[in-house]
């Protein structure tokens, strides 16, 4: 884990694509600010509600479906919102 860190800030230190590091921090601390005051007290709400409406049986599947969901919105965000690929 700990290689896996040294290589990717060494890849970020080094990129020619990356000229400034404040944009860097801005996109890391808008993601956590996003994480803490939209997503996670949503993703809260839905499972209190879905505990309360439906089944063991559908909340497992629901589950699946969300984390499924949620995976490969996060390799499509970057396409779709800019155009570019998010693994090379």
């Amino acid at each position: 884990m700990g290689a896996v860190l040294v290589y990717g800030v060494y890849g970020l230190l080094t990129a020619p694509e990356i000229p400034r590091l404040s944009g860097v921090a801005y996109w890391l601390l808008g993601g956590v600010a996003l994480h803490d005051a939209v997503l996670a007290p949503a993703v809260f709400a839905l499972c209190w509600l879905a505990a309360r409406r439906t089944t063991p049986r559908v909340r497992a599947v629901l589950a699946a479906v969300l984390l499924v969901a949620g995976a490969v919105t996060l390799v499509a965000a970057p396409i779709l919102l800019h155009g570019r690929v998010a693994i090379r």
